[in-house]
């Protein structure tokens, strides 16, 4: 393990660039970020003014960030300006918008984690009232619909080779598993568990996540300071463990360096890891 960065503010959601250089969100500092390669030093790109929590990148550069403390998915150009700001799925508004992911229709994908940021301090996990969403958003004419809801707390997603949507649930470990170019309410699935048969307490569970080339899925798991691997069936087929103790996403090298960048919320920094493979290219 090496360390790429250090010195952040709660990190999420890395994301290499064609040059090397890296991107993610600083939680606490409520700022896109950009990482030097070469210097390593890092740039503020954008200020939301709230708690960022997600973000993805489009082939032209622009970026969508989900803004919890905003309630508000928020798109960007490359320099920072904002040039877009959605806010509902029709009359619901959105409560926390967490992880967003491009799919093979274009279309973005996000997760809202089900709670306003403000309920979430303190809260006894095992009771509070969550309603967890997935959410599809042509990127074009902007409309939002409703995938599924009653979650508890969505988290990661990512696209499998098998061009599904794979969605995390934070609280019960569960991977769940959305045909979504089959139909306009796709079914939920359940793919798999990152715990074993005793499930701990608190916020701890799968966060963020991405396919390898070698078809399966790497997810991390926020309080356990792990990476699980799943194979193609759901089944648990290995590990690798993180510095700190709250590893929250994770992006792999697609150049054949064979690495995984993975941001650590514990001990503010983005770790790199030796990885069997790449990632599977992402749509953009």
């Amino acid at each position: 393990m090496e360390y790429f960065a250090q010195g952040l503010e709660t990190p999420e959601c890395p994301i290499l660039l064609p040059d090397g250089d890296l991107l993610c969100v600083e939680m606490r500092r409520a700022s896109v970020t950009r990482i030097d390669a070469t210097s390593r030093e890092a740039r503020v790109v954008k200020r939301t003014g709230g708690f960022p929590n997600g973000l993805v990148r489009e082939a032209s550069g622009r970026l969508w960030i989900g803004e919890v403390q905003e309630r508000a998915l928020i798109l960007i150009d490359a320099e920072g300006a904002e040039l877009d700001r959605i806010t509902s799925c029709g009359a619901e508004r959105f409560r926390w918008p967490n992880d967003l992911a491009i799919g093979p229709d274009g279309a973005l994908y996000v997760t809202d984690s089900g709670l306003v940021l403000s309920e979430a301090s303190g809260a006894d996990w095992s009771t509070v009232a969550i309603d967890g969403c997935v959410y599809r958003v042509d990127r074009q004419s902007r409309e939002v619909r409703r995938l599924d809801r009653g979650l508890r707390f969505t988290n990661g997603l990512a696209f499998g080779p098998d061009r599904m949507l794979y969605v995390a649930e934070t609280i019960s470990g569960n991977i769940y598993r959305y045909d979504v170019l089959g139909g306009p309410m796709p079914e939920r699935e359940l793919f798999g568990n990152v715990f074993g048969p005793e499930k701990p307490g608190g916020m701890v569970g799968p966060d963020g996540m991405k396919f390898g080339t070698d078809g399966r899925l790497y997810c991390t798991v926020f309080g356990q300071g792990r990476i699980v691997v799943f194979d193609p069936a759901g089944a648990v087929v290995g590990e690798i463990r993180t510095a700190g103790s709250s590893p929250t996403n994770l992006a792999f090298s697609e150049d054949g360096s064979r690495k995984i960048y993975v941001t650590e919320l514990s001990v503010g920094a983005i770790e790199t890891h030796p990885a069997p493979c790449d990632g599977l290219p992402l749509f953009r």
